[in-house]
């Protein structure tokens, strides 16, 4: 959670506006703002009962109020104080107890209080609904008309709102942004090639279960969406024509969608612009990306890792962790390519790159359509630059495996930091991508190397299969050993140095292929399986 804060006069009654400040919270927001600029503050959370925890220092503060120098006690312009204890279910208001909702705590090193026990100090506060922006508004003077007519502090009722409240909530929208819940409700995620999405966070179908309904990408290149689902996401109609044509009324707008190659109306005015085109697949209207939402008035965004399709009521713009959240929901949809799959595994070969062998290897994996992750040691990288070239081009994704496949926990600080950073250096000057993965040589890994990962923003990848190929150099015995082993979510440890390694990852792969499984890489595994990889957090497996 994040706290919001705006510092808000104009356009409220003018009680407030006379009155002083008016602060606007908004739990899990983004970027503070007072008076239009930016500040940082510590995050409200909701307790276990619901209760809203604030931070009591920063509140009081910025109301006016006077804080203790333990942060314990707060007092008004008028000289009521209250004091707090960390764990406590009531706090004192001179020589009067008044109970919590919820026990003060400190967390982070900062006192949070239940933002309703500030009433007693004569504050007003206000709840605006978690979906809604999930903001508080927060004022030393009435603010509402209840306030000012005596019943002050009265529940936010979202199917009458009050005119200062609804001020308030457009203003803190348009300088903040929507919240996690916000953006949820009102977005709707697709993946290309799946006929699944997440809308309100919740899979559904884009279609029945014949599985060819699916976002796709037109021979020149226009992302085609389907129109009634969506329209019907958004709760507007879709209504088909005659001519095959779809008229879509949502979201305050009407568009009308041909049925082949044509320009579509919006609002009564033809768009003259070919990427505003329709055409029908399998019985569904489908229309561009593009099209669907500026002609209802929508926000659209696209994510090329994912091939994922964001489209939301929500300007998402300014909230690049919503996006992210996105763009996880749209790595879990299945593609209808692995639906039928048993499982994912995650192929992984270290200390490359190798030349002749390597590529080899990139050969075969190009010709079955195969991603897997490389870690590589910079001395390497040396030696067979010319292979940097091929691997992210091909799908594939890198990781650091060290500068000289030292061991990590024996080096000092600047050794260790010279292990890691000369070998990303190097992958980022060849290739444009800084890596979020790393493996330490042999597995071996302390505090400090964990440390030393987090700094750099790179999570620690292990191994759950591991054939010791490096070791037998017998492709049979390498590949029995996988096939007894592998199952879903399994990251296995292979090494491109040798013929016979490679001979085997090919087998493996047809064999297991065959079974059911689909190779991914391990950023892909986590997206699949819903994991968030953690810099300087160490992965075994990734089973969600």
């Amino acid at each position: 959670m994040s706290l919001a804060l705006v510092l808000l006069l104009g356009g409220l009654p003018a009680a407030a506006a006379e009155g002083g400040a008016l602060l606007i919270l908004q739990m899990d927001g983004g970027a503070a703002v007072s008076g239009g600029a930016e500040l940082s503050a510590p995050a409200p959370y909701y307790a276990a009962n619901g209760a809203q925890m604030v931070p009591l220092a920063f509140t009081a503060g910025q109301l006016g109020f006077t804080v203790s120098g333990d942060g314990c006690t707060v007092t008004s312009a008028d000289g009521t104080s209250l004091t707090y204890a960390p764990g406590s279910w009531v706090c004192r208001g001179g020589t009067k107890t008044v109970p919590l909702s919820s026990p003060a705590a400190r967390k982070d090193g900062v006192l949070y209080v239940p933002l309703a026990s500030l009433t007693v100090l004569g504050v007003y506060v206000h709840s605006f609904g978690y979906y809604d922006g999930a903001f508080l508004a927060v004022s030393v003077s009435p603010l509402t008309a209840g306030d000012s007519s005596g019943a002050p502090n009265a529940a936010y009722d979202p199917a009458a709102p009050d005119a200062a409240l609804a001020a308030c909530q457009a203003q803190a929208l348009r300088l903040l942004g929507p919240n996690q819940g916000m953006m949820q409700k009102n977005t709707v995620v697709l993946r290309q090639g799946s006929r699944f999405a997440a809308v309100s966070g919740t899979g559904k179908e884009l279609c029945g279960p014949d599985g060819t309904t699916a976002p796709f990408l037109t021979e020149d290149g226009y992302l085609m969406v389907p129109v009634e689902f969506l329209a019907k996401a958004f709760g507007g109609t879709c209504t088909a024509g005659p001519d095959g044509s779809s008229t879509v009324v949502c979201n305050g707008h009407t568009a009308v969608f041909p049925a082949a190659n044509g320009y579509l109306t919006a609002d009564g005015v033809k768009k003259q612009h070919p990427w505003f085109g329709g055409c029908r697949r399998n019985g569904v209207c489908y229309c561009s990306a593009y099209a669907f939402t500026a002609a209802l008035g929508l926000y659209g965004y696209t994510d090329g890792a994912t091939d994922g399709i964001a489209v939301s009521r929500c300007d998402l713009s300014r909230r690049p962790e919503l996006k992210a959240l996105a763009w996880k929901q749209a790595g879990g949809l299945t593609l209808l390519r692995d639906e039928k799959a048993k499982g994912y595994l995650a192929l992984t070969f270290d200390d490359g790159p190798s030349g002749a062998i390597t590529g080899r290897l990139l050969d075969g994996l190009k010709a079955r359509g195969v991603h897997a992750t490389f870690f590589l040691c910079n001395y390497r990288i040396k030696i067979y630059p010319r292979l940097m070239s091929r691997y992210l081009d091909e799908g594939n994704e890198l990781g650091n495996h060290s500068a000289n496949h030292t061991t990590l926990t024996r080096c000092g600080a600047s050794a260790l930091a010279s292990e890691l950073d000369s070998t990303n250096a190097s992958i980022r000057a060849k290739t444009g991508v800084n890596p979020v993965l790393m493996r330490p040589p042999g597995g071996a890994y302390n505090k400090t190397v964990l440390a030393a990962a987090a700094k750099r923003g790179m999570s620690c990848v292990l191994w759950s299969v591991d054939p010791q190929d490096w070791k037998y150099r017998n492709k049979q015995k390498v590949v029995s050993s996988i096939l007894s082993q592998a199952k879903d979510g399994d990251i296995i440890l292979m090494h491109d140095t040798y013929n016979t390694s490679v001979d085997a990852a090919l087998s493996i792969i047809d064999t297991l292929r065959a079974r059911g499984y689909r190779f991914v890489t391990v950023s892909e595994l986590a997206r699949i399986k819903g994991v968030g990889l953690r810099p300087g957090a160490v992965y075994f497996q990734i089973r969600g």
